[in-house]
């Protein structure tokens, strides 16, 4: 299967591009652009993610096939930050059914 969401995330992982979990989205000491969050994340988890997306004005994606942890290989992963302008365009740009994108505006 070719994935270029999962792809485009692993290159953030590289690049170190990524912010990983909930604490440190709502401590914002870096700058996001996109948040990813995993369909098993828990409702009040996911409220909370929706909520530091509002106050920041940044997309959401959900994946809906696949675990987050799988795409960026970190045990347990639930929720990251995209901290890369050109990458979170590039992986919005190639959503697919395996994702939902939820725009600021929407949130």
């Amino acid at each position: 299967m070719n994935d270029k969401v999962a792809t485009l995330i692993g290159f953030a992982v590289k690049a170190n591009k990524l912010i990983y979990g909930l604490d440190e989205l709502e401590e914002g000491s870096r700058k996001r652009y996109l948040i990813v969050y995993c369909s098993s994340l828990s409702d009040r988890a996911k409220a909370a993610v929706k909520k530091v997306a509002k106050r920041d004005n940044v997309p959401l994606i959900e994946t809906l096939n696949r675990r987050l942890e799988d795409i960026v290989y970190k045990r347990n992963c639930k929720v990251i930050g995209i901290a890369n302008k050109q990458m979170s365009e590039a992986i919005i740009q190639y959503i697919t059914e395996d994702y939902s994108l939820i725009k600021s505006e929407e949130i």
